[in-house]
């Protein structure tokens, strides 16, 4: 299509050569049409298209009856139109168009790039052109990137600029794509074919030839499917699925590295499918992928891909095959297998997925587990070590089993945890019945025994000893919280800033609480709140919270201990917290204030089917109330009564009365109770049942119980959190580390070989001046201790102590540098295990607490890391210390 503005460039200056001619004639493609009228300074002019010689003289004799001019557009030649003809046109003669002179006329240039001089670009160009013509070019040169642009843009529809892989893809894979391209017709199609591969490579073709095939639609989802049949890595090419591939690519086969690029495409393609369209448009692309993956006969390959649902679980039941095999053989060989399956699933689009989260970390609790059973179980005699033992070790295993038991959409996969959750299930009764029995042991015998506290104790071994150490404090009472939810709430605490904290200069976390018996509300949860062994409802907490001895006298008397409920925490069930809430809170004069909070044994009674992740979110009022805390400098203390089991679909119920997970002493003890006696047990008369095993409940089914002997109730959760940005007195940070298992085991990066950088600063020469520096005057160090030689025959370290570069490096540290014996421990723990250890195994090597590990990794960096080279490092990502040792010896001289 000729726009008026192309028609009048062209004729204008024959009318003006020829001033008197009804009409200019020119040759035209057949398929190029005109607008019906152009204006000029002499006023209108007709544009007719007459393609036979009879049409000509029509409107030429039409023009000249009618005292009109004319443009007559025609496909015919000169020589065809006869000379009468070609007579009465201006300056007697048929005008070809010239397509370069056009072509610049419409950008308004003056030079044209002889590289796009071919007629299918200059005719795409004039028929396509916007009715506002194109922009004109700078500089008055038209160059080949101006008019590939405006071909793409106009011509195809492909955007502003020209495609890139991904673009292009997408566009073949458009309903528009499709339409364009076959509209466009051969040659500009040809020409665009050959400038597309001269900048992309042959992909491009390959995506033009799915056009071709008709398969545009299907070219996203052919893309994917490269990525099963051609694969990546070391992968074989599926040959005769690549052969039924060719049916879609111009029967001509598809190059393996052409396969491959078309597949990397394809994962940037749906990406961007996924952040800027609909999602569905990206699933239907999937969806056509693998229905072509199961026409192809290589669905059993189609683990391959990274983006549809069918390679996605495969990939799952796949974990599912490895995950049975550890199980049975637990050894580093099948534990790996795991963890490179799990890392396939994390890879996989799905898994990127909010809607898919639960699957992935289900996963990954899985693969955590079948690490855990090469743990070699240590032996805790005491009950305060197997209380430690469940906090630090057994919680976390609660943690990653609790979804196990749900199962799984793919069957494998939950043939693989039922499996799993059934072999962990053994050993956690086995170590449940062992603390069940120590329970009943301490318990019978006076429930003293240093290393543990009871609920009675927390308000006159902490909270008071908090306040009396200058602090005022929030109680936050998280009833039927359990050390695997504490734990995993504790991951989303942290995030908010919050850091655990302790009484202990040591920095020892508090000792383990242990709940009352039986570990049910109305007789822990009173107890807690009234530092005393008792039962009782709200009322009696209450009155007891207020008047404990130790609370009051650490307050103003005119301020005493406060504690709020259920019904006073919120503005109604829903509401944000009360005013009078925030007030106590935010006050500087009250210094205790308690909150009781039921979310968490709330859920135990119902939503059996719902699935609960545990974060500050999920508890309502919480997250106000640290917020409230952080703002008026308090420490916040999380505390719970009990813990608790949840539902087994394999349980049993023995129908008592009493209540869930206790009754009275009937004398029939089952194999799966044990009779607890003693001061501490506040139900009947001193002596109970309780189950020690999880499975066994005695009343109506529910999401989960409390009040058995198992240590998921008995040990309670107590945790000081303190804020950065607030100043307290008598507390220092602690930790809670994650066992070494739930983390893969850190893998040594590769060693990158750098050029040695000598630096040489010249020395002063002349008299000294006004503006030279005195030197540094450096204090006096204490005595090196002298390196000893190592026992595991790392030679280096000796020699590294005693250089004069490490002298130098140390003497640079003003305060407190590591001691050599510090350093040559330290070092020779990392050279014994390859360089590489967890944080853990680090700081037991180095005899430090985990709270002061980073301090020490720091004050060795200091001494280490020559110029900033990163000799040592601690990633807490990774969960590794790393020491690149060849880096080390030729910093200071070793080698």
């Amino acid at each position: 299509m000729l726009s008026s503005q192309q028609v009048r460039s062209l004729v204008e200056d024959k009318w003006q050569r020829d001033i008197d001619a009804v009409a200019v004639g020119l040759h035209v493609a057949s398929s190029m049409q005109g607008p019906g009228e152009v204006e000029f300074e002499f006023g209108n002019a007709k544009v007719v298209r007459a393609d036979t010689v009879f049409e000509v003289r029509e409107a030429l004799l039409g023009a000249e009856k009618d005292n009109t001019r004319i443009v007559v557009l025609t496909g015919l030649q000169q020589n065809d139109l006869g000379h009468d003809v070609v007579g009465r046109l201006a300056r007697s003669r048929l005008f070809p168009v010239d397509h370069w002179a056009s072509l610049c006329s419409l950008f308004k240039a003056k030079e044209l790039d002889r590289s796009i001089c071919e007629p299918a670009i200059a005719q795409a160009l004039m028929e396509y052109a916007p009715p506002d013509g194109y922009p004109p070019v700078s500089a008055g040169l038209l160059d080949g990137g101006t008019v590939w642009r405006a071909i793409c843009r106009h011509v195809f529809d492909m955007g502003e600029r020209e495609p890139d892989l991904v673009s292009l893809l997408l566009w073949a894979s458009s309903e528009k794509g499709t339409k364009r391209y076959e509209k466009a017709g051969d040659e500009i199609g040809a020409s665009l074919r050959r400038r597309l591969v001269h900048n992309l490579g042959d992909a491009a073709d390959s995506i033009l030839k799915f056009i071709e095939s008709k398969s545009g639609p299907d070219a996203l989802a052919l893309a994917v499917v490269c990525q099963v049949v051609f694969g990546s890595g070391d992968d074989s090419t599926l040959d005769a699925a690549a052969a039924r591939m060719e049916q879609y690519h111009g029967n001509k086969p598809i190059p393996k590295t052409v396969g491959r690029t078309l597949g990397k495409i394809a994962v940037d393609a749906i990406a961007d499918l996924d952040r800027h369209d609909d999602p569905r448009i990206a699933q239907q692309h999937l969806q056509r992928a693998d229905e072509l993956i199961k026409q192809f006969l290589c669905e059993d390959h189609a683990y391959r891909n990274t983006l549809s649902r069918l390679s996605f679980e495969q990939r799952l039941g796949r974990l599912g095959h490895a995950i049975k095999t550890a199980v049975e053989e637990t050894t580093e060989d099948t534990i790996t297998a795991c963890e490179v399956r799990l890392e396939k699933i994390a890879e996989h689009r799905m898994a990127k997925l909010g809607r898919n989260k639960d699957q992935v970390s289900k996963a990954e609790m899985a693969v955590r587990l079948v690490r855990w059973l090469k743990q070699k179980p240590g032996k805790h005699t005491s009950f305060a070590d197997q209380a430690n033992y469940h906090i630090k070790e057994m919680s976390f295993v609660d943690w990653a089993r609790e979804p196990l038991c749900r199962g799984e959409d793919v069957a494998d996969l939950s043939a693989a945890y039922q499996l799993l959750d059934q072999t962990v299930l053994k050993i956690r009764e086995e170590r449940s019945h062992t603390f069940a029995k120590s329970l009943a042991d301490w318990t019978a015998v006076g429930s003293k025994q240093a290393g543990v506290l009871g609920v009675e104790d927390v308000l006159d071994s902490v909270v008071s000893k908090a306040v009396d150490a200058g602090n005022k404090v929030l109680l936050v009472v998280l009833d039927g919280m359990s050390w695997a939810v504490c734990h995993e709430l504790l991951e989303d605490i942290r995030q908010d800033h919050w850091f655990e904290s302790t009484l202990d200069e040591s920095g020892a976390p508090p000792a383990p609480v242990i709940a009352t018996i039986p570990s049910v509300t109305n007789y822990s949860r009173a107890t807690l709140l009234s530092g005393k062994l008792t039962h009782g409802a709200q009322n009696v907490e209450d009155r007891n919270f207020r008047e404990h001895k130790a609370l009051v006298e650490a307050c103003d008397k005119r301020y005493p201990p406060v504690l709020f409920h259920k019904k006073d925490i919120t503005e109604g069930n829903r509401g944000a917290v009360s005013e009078e809430l925030s007030k106590k809170v935010l006050s500087q004069v009250h210094k205790v204030v308690g909150v009781v909070i039921n979310a968490i044994d709330d859920r135990l009674a119902n939503a059996q089917q719902v699935i609960d992740h545990w974060s500050l979110s999920r508890i309502n009022p919480l997250r106000a109330l640290l917020r409230l805390a952080r703002d008026s400098g308090r420490v916040v203390i999380l505390a719970s009564d009990h813990g608790h089991v949840w539902h087994r679909p394999d349980g049993t119920n023995r129908r008592h009365d009493d209540s869930s997970r206790w009754r009275m002493n009937d004398g029939k003890c089952m194999e799966d109770e044990i009779v607890i006696e003693g001061e501490r047990v506040v139900a009947g008369e001193k002596s109970i049942i309780v189950p020690w095993s999880e499975g066994v409940y005695y009343k109506v089914q529910h999401n989960g119980y409390h009040g058995g002997a198992t240590p998921q109730e008995m040990v309670c959760p107590l945790i000081l959190l303190t804020d950065k940005t607030s100043a307290y007195t008598g507390l220092v940070r602690c930790e809670y580390p994650k066992p070494d298992w739930w983390s893969a085991a850190p893998v040594a990066t590769s060693k990158v070989e750098e050029p040695q950088v000598t630096i040489t600063v010249p020395q002063k020469v002349g008299p000294p001046t006004l503006f030279d520096m005195e030197p540094e005057q450096k204090p006096a160090s204490k005595p090196e201790t002298e390196a000893k030689p190592t026992a595991d025959g790392a030679e280096w370290i000796v020699a590294l102590l005693k250089s004069q570069a490490y002298k130098d490096q140390k003497a640079m540290i003003r305060r407190h540098p590591v001691e050599n014996d510090v350093m040559q421990a330290c070092l020779s723990a990392l050279a014994a295990s390859g360089g590489i250890m967890t944080p853990t195994a680090f700081a037991k090597a180095a005899e430090v607490s985990m709270a002061r590990l980073d301090g020490l990794v720091v004050k060795m960096q200091r001494v280490l890391n020559v110029d900033g080279y990163e000799i040592l490092t601690l990633d807490r990502n990774e969960n590794r210390v790393e020491l690149n040792v060849g880096k080390l010896k030729r910093q200071f001289d070793l080698d």
